[in-house]
């Protein structure tokens, strides 16, 4: 088992894709699709940063903080400082 299947198998109730994505700036995002949590990550970025990314995103579905379809809105913005703070909680 790798150490991305390691955290993948953290979060059973959802489904994971891994996508390649040739933007180094695309980490991954999720999506809630009524109750179902699909979490997408770019397989193309380092190991360290896909588990980064797998515990950001799954902290955006744990604590049901999604933010919109405009990048900068508050709703995203606070979305996503939330995330980063479940994902710094956890040192990665």
């Amino acid at each position: 088992m790798t150490n991305v299947e390691f955290y993948i198998d953290r979060f059973p109730d959802y489904t994971f894709f891994g996508i390649e994505v040739p933007h180094h700036w695309y980490y991954g995002e999720v999506n809630k699709v009524g109750n179902e949590v699909i979490i997408f990550v770019n397989i193309l970025q380092p190991e360290w940063q896909q588990i980064d990314t797998i515990v950001h995103e799954a902290g955006h579905a744990l604590f049901n903080m999604y933010g919109d379809d405009k990048r900068w809105s508050m709703k995203t913005m606070l979305a996503e400082k939330q995330a980063e703070y479940v994902s710094n909680h956890f040192n990665i």
